[in-house]
């Protein structure tokens, strides 16, 4: 058992490693997070939760994967606050939130999601969910861009 916990773990870390989001701490914690045992979650496991959430959201049913993404993202997994902000802010699943939407794009940048640090910098940019701010937009997309997110590379400077 042991031992399938591990390669659990080591396929996490290589996963976000591929996927540029984040290192370090960040990445221990959200590898720990996914091995962690929630038994509310599918199979008993946060990462049963992750994998439940995104065939949830591909099935189209987004009132469950709002709920499952949501305990992925309250265990300290970046890449789902995300995506729950993305489903908050388009209003599938549950009330459009544009305020709430903003906030899980900046758990998810703070907790090493470059595509987190994205969103949230789109957000100042456009002014549509968060205050419009030109300075805090380019923080944030440069911050995605020296993570790793083309688009932000793309997006830093322009408007």
């Amino acid at each position: 058992m042991k031992r399938v916990w591990m390669l659990a773990l080591l396929s996490v870390v290589a996963c976000s490693e591929k996927q540029g989001q984040g290192g370090g701490a960040t990445q221990d914690k959200a590898a720990a997070a996914l091995a962690g045992k929630d038994e509310k979650c599918p199979g008993g496991t946060v990462k049963g939760c992750l994998d439940a959430a995104t065939e949830a959201d591909r099935r189209g049913d987004p009132a469950r994967a709002v709920e499952l993404y949501t305990r992925v993202c309250d265990a300290g997994v970046a890449r789902a606050c995300n995506v729950l902000g993305t489903l908050v802010w388009q209003g599938r699943g549950v009330s459009a939130d544009p305020a709430r939407a903003y906030s899980l794009y900046m758990r998810a940048c703070d907790g090493g999601d470059a595509a987190g640090c994205f969103s949230a910098g789109i957000c100042h940019r456009t002014g549509t969910c968060a205050e419009k701010n030109d300075a805090e937009a380019t923080k944030l997309l440069q911050r995605a861009c020296d993570a790793g997110d083309s688009r932000a590379c793309a997006n830093v400077g322009g408007h």
